[in-house]
């Protein structure tokens, strides 16, 4: 699969909202790169970009990404796509596990790869959690800064509740924002999340209502849809990225 991945379709579902920016920039792990193709919507970020009548989107999505590799990815659209063609974009960032620990490698055998920068992902994290939550708040929050700085309209979430306590059981080994012992980074990352809820979040969204896959990890497609329909892109037009043309 290339990156990035252009979803550029005619638009297949209900528009239910508008928006003054044209294109949409999403990036993440596997819960947003769920799916291939790029013929229809089967993916959230398919799903906003019909629901929001978006021209198309720039996916840079990656199964198993860590959080450094989707902060540059980002970063790489800014420079490449948004600057060089004077694009106007909503960027839309899921965050990933906070104990994927990335290095780069330049191994076209090791993907995801941006910019001929190659991302490694090793099996086992370093023993110290402290430092893979601390690198994981300073990715969050440079990202937010960058985009703040370059004046684009952006959101943040994540694959699963990493910030509001009691927290469902999960397949993976991720750590959460809460075992991080500083409490105003804490807050900082709180501040730039959606949703409010810590059941709001598309893993903990579809486990409580028996939507997700064999592995039951992956949310299934109709409650990725149903979560875009019900969660997120209420929770965008509070946040006044979107608006209702109900």
């Amino acid at each position: 699969m290339d990156l990035p991945k252009f979803l550029k379709w005619e638009r297949q579902i209900p528009n239910h909202y508008s928006c003054k920016q044209s294109v949409l920039i999403t990036s993440g792990c596997s819960f947003t790169a769920n799916s291939n193709q790029t013929e229809y919507a089967a993916s959230w970020p398919g799903f906003v970009k019909d629901r929001c009548n978006f021209k198309y989107c720039i996916d840079l999505s990656w199964p198993g990404a860590g959080n450094l590799y989707i902060k540059e990815s980002i970063e790489y659209a800014v420079e490449h796509f948004v600057t060089e063609q004077n694009l106007n974009p909503v960027v839309l960032v899921m965050w990933s596990g906070l104990d994927r620990f990335e290095e780069k490698v330049y191994d076209r055998q090791k993907q995801p790869c941006i910019n001929n920068i190659h991302y490694h992902r090793f099996n086992e994290c370093p023993k110290d959690k402290s430092f893979m939550l601390t690198q994981s708040v300073q990715l969050i929050k440079d990202l937010a800064s960058f985009l703040e700085q370059k004046n684009i309209s952006y959101a943040f979430t994540s694959y699963v509740n990493l910030l509001h306590p009691p927290y469902l059981p999960v397949r993976d080994t991720t750590h959460r924002f809460t075992d991080h012992k500083d409490k105003q980074a804490i807050a900082q990352v709180e501040k730039l999340f959606l949703p409010i809820a810590g059941m709001d979040y598309l893993y903990e969204h579809a486990f409580r209502n028996d939507g997700l896959t064999d592995d039951d990890f992956h949310p299934a497609m109709d409650p990725i849809l149903d979560w875009t329909d019900q969660i997120l892109l209420p929770s965008l037009e509070q946040k006044g990225l979107i608006k209702s043309i109900k």
